[in-house]
């Protein structure tokens, strides 16, 4: 979140964006909004500006450091919203705004 609010602030049009597997029985469904990791799907969030994905944790699941790759990047699969806890949703937006200045 922060990374899209230093871009945004830059004048350029960035976005947060995150997705979470949905779960069956056999567990996450391939297509469903999540990041595919070489070994599964993930629920991940990464910052979407212009036509790029840039993503600057994906190395948690065994990718670069930073990641700037075209927005229609298979791998990544945004939700149609997000699915914290508001109050986590609050937390995360209250950490930014601490860290902000």
């Amino acid at each position: 979140m922060f990374l899209a609010r230093v871009l945004a602030v830059e004048g350029l049009d960035a976005s947060w964006q995150s997705g979470t597997p949905r779960l069956s029985h056999e567990g996450p469904e391939p297509g469903d909004f999540v990041f595919l990791s070489d070994t599964n799907w993930q629920s991940h969030a990464w910052v979407e500006c212009g036509n790029l994905i840039v993503d600057v944790t994906a190395d948690q699941f065994g990718a670069p450091p930073v990641v700037v790759i075209s927005r229609h990047d298979r791998r990544y699969s945004k939700g149609d919203r997000d699915t914290a806890l508001p109050e986590f949703v609050r937390a995360r937006e209250r950490a930014g705004d601490e860290i902000w200045p």
